[in-house]
């Protein structure tokens, strides 16, 4: 799905749908591109487990924190437009590696 806006949740909540909200709509001419991915598993499966395995990246908190804060769509949030490049914002993505560093002040 394609948005433009940052600060729209992408996905319905459990919550949100049993109190008849309805569910976010992406927008066909948007700037960025999401996936949502629908699953359905079994006992002892764990969705963190699948998109390790599916995305062969690390699934940590810490980990999937730091690409959200590099990402480009961030430069956007409240409804900015984008100011300066992408490092200054606070952290450092290496792609070889795929190891994360955050800077403490951001």
């Amino acid at each position: 799905m394609y948005y433009t806006d940052p600060d729209v949740p992408l996905a319905q909540s459990d919550e949100d749908r049993l109190l008849g909200y309805d569910p976010p709509a992406g927008t066909p001419d948007g700037r960025f591109l999401a996936l949502q991915i629908r699953l359905t598993l079994g006992t002892a499966a764990y969705a963190t487990m699948a998109l390790r395995e599916v995305t062969k990246t690390e699934t940590s908190s810490h980990y999937q924190t730091g690409l959200t804060q590099v990402s480009e769509d961030q430069q956007y949030k409240n409804g900015a437009e984008a100011v300066g490049d992408s490092s200054s914002a606070g952290a450092m993505v290496d792609a070889d590696t795929d190891v994360i560093d955050v800077d403490d002040k951001a």
